[in-house]
């Protein structure tokens, strides 16, 4: 089998029309991955205010977690929204959501 052949299949050359096409039609498809999966990276950030809860629960069919902050705001209302899994760690309660300064 020479070098450009797969299981006695050839291969097109990589000055071929056809190679240059794949080639395209690859670097485009990894090019909308990274677009895809860099747009759904975190949930929308919620309402200023001071941290009074967290929870996190764990979805068996998607085999993940889901992480929750409440909020409390100026006015006395509480706000609970999702966050991503650094949100939730550096958040505490009594900090000040979203720059989340640790106070203890």
């Amino acid at each position: 089998m020479s070098e450009r052949t797969k299981q006695g299949i050839p291969l097109p050359s990589r000055d071929h029309p056809m190679g240059r096409v794949m080639r395209a039609v690859v670097a485009l498809t990894a090019a909308a991955v990274v677009a895809l999966s860099l747009a759904a990276c975190d949930p929308a950030q919620g309402p200023a205010g001071t941290v009074v809860a967290k929870d996190r629960t764990y979805r068996a069919a998607t085999k993940q977690w889901q992480y929750k902050l409440t909020t409390r705001d100026t006015a006395g209302n509480d706000h609970k929204f999702k966050v991503s899994i650094s949100d939730y760690r550096s958040c505490y309660r009594g900090s000040s959501y979203p720059h989340c300064t640790k106070v203890r």
